[in-house]
């Protein structure tokens, strides 16, 4: 069964810092062809921040956003691919979840806490290269 809840519990769990950077972003994509830099990062980071900005509700808001993140891995640069898969994986992960299974959140909560030097690194090259600061969600109650 999937669930959303753990998505709309990230942020929470993100101000309390145990996985602050998996809570952002996660991994994008976008049209085939396009040259992998920073600038074409940036820019369909800016296409997509509407909808990354905003806090799912529904599981068909959470595929959403895993596509979203999708697409900006397709324009990643090698500088921070690696990273920005990890982050969209973690995502992905999180959508996913079945949050009536304590096993699973268990070890998702693990491999989350394993990802979060990498979520942390992506997020300061976002930061750093597009001047987006992605650390931060809306309050999971908005």
């Amino acid at each position: 069964m999937k669930s959303v809840t753990y998505v709309r519990l990230l942020p929470h769990v993100c101000r309390r810092g145990a996985i602050s950077a998996i809570c952002v972003l996660a991994f994008a994509t976008s049209c085939g062809g396009t040259d992998r830099t920073a600038t074409n990062f940036c820019r369909q980071l800016a296409k997509e921040m509407p909808g990354i900005a905003t806090v799912p509700t529904t599981q068909s808001e959470a595929d959403v956003l895993v596509s979203r993140y999708r697409r900006l891995g397709e324009v990643a640069p090698s500088a921070v691919a690696d990273d920005w898969s990890t982050l969209t994986s973690m995502l992905e992960d999180a959508t996913n979840l079945n949050t009536s299974n304590s096993e699973d959140v268990e070890a998702f909560t693990k491999d989350a806490l394993q990802a979060n030097k990498a979520a942390g690194r992506a997020l300061q090259w976002v930061k750093d290269t597009c001047g987006v600061d992605l650390s931060g969600f809306p309050p999971a109650s908005q």
